[in-house]
């Protein structure tokens, strides 16, 4: 399941196009997991994503003052989060397969046209 909540209306229509082609790109289908968008202005950082209380579940907050290229990038960078978190690959902070991953991602999805 995956709730999205705050933001403006095409900031939520990006980030569910950007949630459902990670889950695909990130090879998530075969996980069953429950994630919770929140999209606000935050103070300092683009994003972050953590465990929620229930197993399994993640809440990642999203920043609203950024360009769209950068809410996109910052997303896959989280759901690569949470994809650590369900495989239970994370190492050190995790920053390193993000950082890797992100921009070649945030790519493809740019060239898909999907956005």
């Amino acid at each position: 399941m995956i709730v999205i909540r705050g933001g403006k209306q095409h900031e939520r229509r990006i980030a569910q196009t950007t949630i459902d082609w990670a889950i695909s790109n990130l090879s998530l289908e075969d996980h069953t997991f429950s994630l919770r968008l929140v999209i606000q202005a935050l103070d300092d950082y683009y994003g972050e994503c953590l465990p929620d209380k229930k197993p399994n579940t993640y809440v990642i907050r999203l920043n609203t003052n950024m360009t769209i290229r950068d809410f996109v990038s910052t997303l896959i960078h989280e759901m690569i989060h949470v994809r650590q978190y369900l495989e239970d690959t994370w190492t050190h902070d995790g920053e390193r397969e993000c950082g890797e991953l992100e921009m070649f991602l945030t790519d493809e999805l740019w060239r898909s046209g999907l956005i």
